[in-house]
């Protein structure tokens, strides 16, 4: 008798976790609490592979993005879902990660997003009008969310082919490479400062994607000549010729 009982609690088990899995996405969702901010397009499939039309955080948002799930993590007791959003044929970001730790702590690891320079700058409160262009690489080792923007954050952000319209005048910077950690629940951006700016730099992202940021540029003999003759609208150079740049 115990024999048979225990084959008939794993197969209602079986059974109960693929009803589970093919439940319709939509579904699901009914019973997941969203944050407040965040808004999504159609969802469509089930857990083990679901589509969301549009994703909107505040000011962001993803489109085209495709969710599996990994059926190897089921056996892990850690379900895994391999993401990916964005395409050649829509506007906005472009990219994929891993989501995994849903039944302990969530995080998001191995991230890779290629998304439009132009559509950052609208979130800088530059002293002066700029125009970004080409693309921008971002790196995620590893995020989880905090209650502003952060728990953990690990990464990079590459600007290989970085340029900007500065006073109707286009300037190329060469590469623009920038760390990714995370500090009391800020996204933190520390600029690399090998590059042909003489720029040091470090951002800080918080709550509601505020931004603020503090640094210099030093003028060098590789700093684009337009760039240099931007620099007056900065204001006077320090004692060790830097000038301030903050917002």
């Amino acid at each position: 008798m115990s024999k048979w009982f225990k084959i008939s609690a794993a197969f209602i088990g079986v059974y109960l976790l693929c009803l589970l899995i093919l439940m319709p996405a939509n579904v699901v969702l009914q019973w997941v609490s969203l944050p407040s901010k965040l808004q999504l397009g159609t969802v469509s499939g089930s857990i083990w592979h679901s589509k969301i039309s549009m994703a909107k955080y505040e000011k962001f948002s993803v489109s085209n993005i495709d969710i599996k799930l990994n059926a190897f993590s089921l056996l892990l007791l850690d379900p895994q879902f391999e993401l990916s959003f964005g395409g050649a044929l829509v506007s906005g970001p472009e990219g994929q990660a891993t989501i995994d730790g849903l039944l302990t702590v969530p995080r998001l690891i191995d991230g890779r997003i290629n998304l439009q320079a132009s559509s950052i700058t609208p979130y800088l409160n530059l002293p002066i009008p700029v125009k970004a262009h080409d693309f921008i690489d971002i790196k995620l080792d590893e995020y989880i969310a905090g209650k502003a923007i952060c728990q953990t954050l690990k990464g990079r952000i590459d600007w290989n082919k970085a340029s900007v319209t500065v006073l109707d005048q286009k300037v190329n910077l060469g590469k623009l490479s920038t760390d990714l950690s995370c500090q009391r629940g800020n996204a933190i951006l520390t600029v690399d400062d090998k590059n042909d700016l003489g720029l040091s730099f470090a951002a800080t992202v918080g709550k509601g994607f505020s931004t603020s940021g503090n640094g210099y540029l030093t003028p060098n003999d590789n700093m684009p000549k337009a760039i240099e003759q931007a620099l007056p609208f900065l204001g006077k150079a320090d004692n060790e010729g830097r000038y301030r740049l903050r917002f």
